[in-house]
């Protein structure tokens, strides 16, 4: 599995009240890569917000407005017009189960209960694309969806701007030189204590 992502999406909610959210870490995760790539995001008919990186075989950075659970119909039609096979797509998102600030990598799985990948599971028809999962942590109590729509404080939010700067990180060496590079260069990195 050496196959670099051609398109890269950032799972998150559109509007100013889910801006800084657990829930968003997706589109922050591309709000940075692209700031130091230089590139700018635009409205794309893909419902969602597309940036374009030069070069040989480029690389489009996609940020649904579909909302969270609805994101692979975005996935799916920026996809499809711009000829990229499921395998070469790679969707950053968050996730309850990692510790906070932890990322992984895989090239493939299942949604692990998450619903915007399922979205896309459902919408592409494959499971055979990379993810780019950031540990949010499991909430102190049951509230799931109050924790997840909740911005972090304190260490927990040092912990997720790390995250944020190493999976920036991540995803350039995937571009670069493929995804099984990067997972071997970056999955087992922890939070430093």
């Amino acid at each position: 599995m050496s196959q670099k992502p051609r398109l890269v999406c950032g799972l998150g909610n559109p509007g100013l009240e889910y801006h800084g959210t657990r829930h968003n870490i997706g589109f922050r995760v591309l709000d940075a890569f692209a700031r130091e790539e230089r590139l700018s995001f635009r409205r794309s008919p893909h419902q969602g917000y597309l940036a374009k990186g030069s070069g040989p075989a480029p690389i489009y950075l996609l940020k649904p407005t579909t909302f969270m659970n609805l994101s692979g119909r975005s996935v799916r039609l920026a996809a499809h017009a711009l000829g990229v096979a499921p395998s070469d797509i790679l969707c950053v998102c968050d996730d309850l189960d990692l510790p906070t600030g932890q990322i992984r990598l895989r090239g493939e799985g299942s949604a692990g209960g998450h619903n915007g990948l399922k979205s896309i599971i459902g919408e592409i028809g494959t499971q055979q694309f990379a993810r780019l999962r950031i540990g949010i942590g499991r909430p102190p109590d049951d509230d799931v969806v109050r924790f997840v729509l909740g911005s972090a404080r304190g260490e927990d939010a040092l912990r997720l701007t790390w995250a944020v700067d190493l999976a920036v990180e991540c995803l350039r060496t995937a571009v670069q030189d493929g995804i099984e590079a990067a997972m071997n260069a970056f999955n087992g990195r922890t939070y430093p204590a």
